[in-house]
């Protein structure tokens, strides 16, 4: 094959290609961290557990464990844990310190699903007003939680 010359693509065209990938990869990026974004706890609270400031920054569905509620917990580990019965009496119960303390009725709740889920589990959001007392230990306050899965 003397005298034939291997053609290379444009300069041009390998830009606009590398361009291409570029936006795809970005509008790619932009998606996955606006869905990302979506599925972040949202919380806020002005709550007291025994007296104390109990700041919740995390809530996880109770769908993880077979209950319509949610649990709320805070940086030291110390969770309270909300459960709507079939009689919309929502029922409070403290995890701390190695010690699981039923309070019995608390407050009220409202709780419903969210459209979307993460690893099978539908988000849940609500929002609570609490105060009961039992075994000597006190919940108290109120709650809004969103993303909670």
């Amino acid at each position: 094959m003397a005298g034939h010359t291997a053609t290379r693509p444009s300069l041009w065209f390998a830009t606009l290609g590398d361009m291409r990938g570029r936006y795809f990869a970005g509008c790619f990026l932009g998606v996955a961290l606006a869905t990302m974004a979506g599925c972040t706890n949202e919380i806020t609270a002005k709550m007291a557990v025994d007296g104390n400031p109990f700041t919740p920054t995390s809530c996880r569905s109770g769908q993880v464990n077979n209950f319509m509620g949610v649990d709320l917990i805070d940086d030291a580990g110390k969770m309270v844990r909300l459960v709507q019965p079939p009689t919309n009496k929502p029922v409070a119960i403290l995890f701390v310190d190695g010690e699981v303390i039923e309070l019995g009725s608390c407050g009220t709740m409202t709780i419903a699903n969210q459209n979307s889920t993460i690893n099978n589990i539908v988000n849940v959001e609500g929002q609570a007003v609490l105060e009961c007392e039992a075994q000597g230990r006190r919940i108290s306050g109120n709650v809004t939680f969103k993303n909670c899965h």
